[in-house]
């Protein structure tokens, strides 16, 4: 038998929509202090996405960070494709920086799962969620990435 990989692949993002697997990632400083970096899940968009590849071998390792996330998928031979281009099951989607309470920004990353839907981590329930793909007009996807 042989697996089907990308079936798969779609379903275990589907079925992560809930789920607080991806919640923590636990560093220490060099102070020796403890620091949950992903805001006991406020923050963990990065980690999911490269947790989820991860899984599939797609990329080389964990982050925390969709800058870090990006340059995995780039050194892994995932390819940027144009903004205007259909978008394809499975695809990886950056969104735009977003200002934050406090004045902060940041990116946000995810997975494109097909009719118009995506699934990202949700800072508020600090869980994967099901949405549609561009918070309903609301946030600008600035890069998409495919594998081949």
């Amino acid at each position: 038998m042989k697996p089907l990989h990308l079936k798969n692949y779609l379903q275990l993002i589907r079925n992560s929509t809930g789920s607080r697997l991806f919640r923590h990632s636990y560093f220490i400083d060099d102070g020796g202090k403890e620091q949950d970096v992903l805001a006991a899940g406020d923050l963990a968009c990065a980690f999911y996405v490269s947790a989820i590849l991860k899984i599939f071998d797609k990329i080389t390792a964990l982050h925390a960070t969709v800058i870090g996330t990006v340059a995995d998928l780039k050194k892994n031979g995932w390819r940027e494709v144009a903004i205007g281009d259909q978008l394809r099951e499975g695809d990886v989607l950056v969104w735009g920086p977003e200002l934050e309470e406090g004045g902060s920004t940041h990116q946000h990353i995810g997975f494109y799962i097909g009719r118009e839907l995506a699934v990202s981590n949700n800072a508020k329930k600090r869980c994967p969620i099901r949405h549609h793909y561009n918070f309903h007009g609301n946030r600008k996807i600035i890069r998409v990435f495919r594998a081949d």
